[in-house]
């Protein structure tokens, strides 16, 4: 296992929960992310394998979310489960990792933003988790770029409201740390920081793909996440109420939900 983090880098990931890595891909990786996000944009709805989610936006029902797509592309697959992104994620977490889950969130402009959260009420199955950012367009505070709150990671949770959020009276008290990331920068947080990001008020795309690992020596849950996920939305809409309107099992998404193809 590769050691790309230095004794103070390892310092700032147990003191904020949260490390920012510039430049970890190259311009020439860049462009392939870049490029490969756009085929998965385009990929036509399916009912078994890929997931992708729609919003309102100002330019009519654009793509917010797509998941599961890592075992129908290639070069994200080997991207994303082996090389540099696994042995960072690996080197943080002390142990070996596996893929938990993948999502790209795209956030267009007019693109709604996320509450205060924290990922642990989201992601059952395992007790700790890493999740690594690729910022694939420069996400900057106008395009809703994420802010954290610093240090908290070491609470447990925080707050938790009955959508699954920080409550938003606990979450206005919280100091909180904007953190922009240009193409190729990568963010690594884990299960317990609050994070949180604003609508995209800019006139430019913020898309980010989201990997997020767990110990292997926890199992290897990735396709039982996403059985789980389908029979979870597809009992919200035979409930009527209203949760198959979220993007997640928790209610932190702040943008209108027009359509789930999955």
């Amino acid at each position: 296992m590769s050691n790309h983090l230095n004794p103070q880098l390892h310092q700032d990931w147990k003191t904020n929960g949260y490390l920012k890595v510039p430049g970890f891909f190259s311009q020439e990786e860049v462009d392939a992310l870049q490029k490969w996000v756009s085929e998965i944009s385009c990929w036509k709805s399916t009912p078994d394998k890929w997931m992708h989610h729609y919003e309102s936006t100002p330019d009519g029902p654009r793509l917010s979310r797509s998941e599961n797509f890592v075992p129908y592309h290639t070069g994200m697959k080997a991207t994303v489960t082996g090389g540099k992104v696994l042995n960072i994620v690996s080197e943080l977490m002390n142990q070996p990792a596996v893929l938990y889950k993948e999502k790209i969130n795209y956030k267009y402009p007019g693109g709604g933003g996320y509450a205060a959260h924290q990922d642990a009420p989201a992601y059952e199955f395992v007790d700790y988790h890493v999740t690594c950012l690729i910022s694939v367009d420069p996400a900057t505070p106008e395009s809703g770029c994420l802010y954290f709150a610093s240090g908290r990671h070491q609470e447990g949770f925080i707050a938790l409201d009955e959508k699954g959020c920080v409550a938003p009276e606990t979450a206005s008290t919280m100091e909180w740390v904007a953190v922009p990331t240009d193409p190729g920068d990568i963010l690594l947080f884990g299960s317990y920081i609050p994070h949180k990001s604003p609508a995209n008020t800019s006139n430019q795309p913020r898309r980010i793909i989201y990997l997020t690992y767990n110990a292997r020596s926890q199992g290897d849950w990735r396709e039982q996440y996403y059985t789980d996920k389908r029979q979870a939305f597809s009992e919200y809409a035979k409930e009527g109420s209203n949760r198959d309107k979220q993007i997640s099992k928790i209610a932190h998404f702040r943008g209108k939900v027009v359509n789930h193809d999955f």
